[in-house]
């Protein structure tokens, strides 16, 4: 039963992904209707406007037409790439909040007390995303200085969360045993029969719900890579049209070692 719990609970926390397509920042990138700008503080490393203009370092930077037409491919790019994603973030979070609240609704725990350990892992892991990406209507900042804090110590704390919620769990599962025991239809073991098939059947449709909400998320996170897969080889065209650009290398495709922080589909 425990294992089953636990099982459960971390089902809708993990999406396992063949895919390896990231945003590699080191920097800041900012996002509004008009630019897209990359910045270290308050330094801008680069900016392109909407009509594909440039200026690296706050310089503005002479293009060709076609050099121009990649920039503003590329800026609209990273735009619809930094709005799905923080957009597929927020429903990855509201699945597992899903999953909790079924759980501890389904075995009688207090969700403003004893489960308040896996509503404070979960609103810690919110309140990291919160720091590093930030979204005030179309305008979206993703702070790739702070993206190490995303998952800090999140694994540790929700572990350690489970198994505090888990003692109240099993009291409670004890307690519905023993009451189904106790009264309704049938014999003992029909009543057993009866209470664990009821038990199997919960653990069996959250997992399928969970299992068919985390395909959706995946094959949304798929279609973010491919996405990010065009635009990296946007983005390397631009690095050859634009020497000054190649140390600002944002898309990694197949993973970069020497990146800092990515976030990865």
């Amino acid at each position: 039963m425990k294992l089953l719990i636990a099982a459960t609970l971390f089902s809708s926390m993990t999406m396992a992904s063949e895919h390896n397509c990231s945003l590699q920042l080191k920097d800041d990138l900012v996002i509004n209707q008009s630019q897209v700008e990359l910045k270290r503080g308050d330094e801008s490393l680069w900016r392109i406007n909407n009509q594909g203009a440039l200026w690296i370092n706050g310089k503005a930077v002479d293009t060709d037409r076609a050099t121009s037409a990649n920039l503003q491919q590329y800026q609209a790019g990273l735009r619809d790439s930094a709005k799905d994603t923080v957009v597929l973030v927020a429903d990855a979070l509201e699945m597992a909040n899903t999953a909790v609240s079924r759980v501890m609704e389904q075995f009688g725990v207090d969700t403003t007390d004893q489960a308040s350990t896996l509503n404070a892992a979960l609103s810690h892991m919110r309140n990291n995303i919160d720091q590093v990406v930030y979204r005030d209507g179309d305008d979206i900042t993703i702070h790739g200085s702070k993206m190490d804090r995303i998952g800090n110590g999140f694994d540790e704390e929700m572990s350690k969360a489970v198994e505090e919620s888990m003692a109240e769990i099993t009291g409670n599962v004890l307690m519905m045993v023993g009451k189904a025991m106790a009264g309704g239809e049938g014999t003992f073991e029909q009543r057993m029969q009866a209470f664990e098939t009821k038990m199997d059947k919960f653990g069996e449709d959250l997992d399928a719900e969970m299992n068919a909400k985390g395909d959706a998320l995946e094959a949304r996170g798929q279609q973010i890579c491919s996405k990010l897969q065009t635009l990296d080889s946007l983005e390397q065209q631009i690095q050859t049209q634009v020497p000054q650009m190649a140390k600002f290398d944002v898309i990694s495709v197949d993973g970069d070692e020497d990146s800092v922080a990515s976030l990865q589909f």
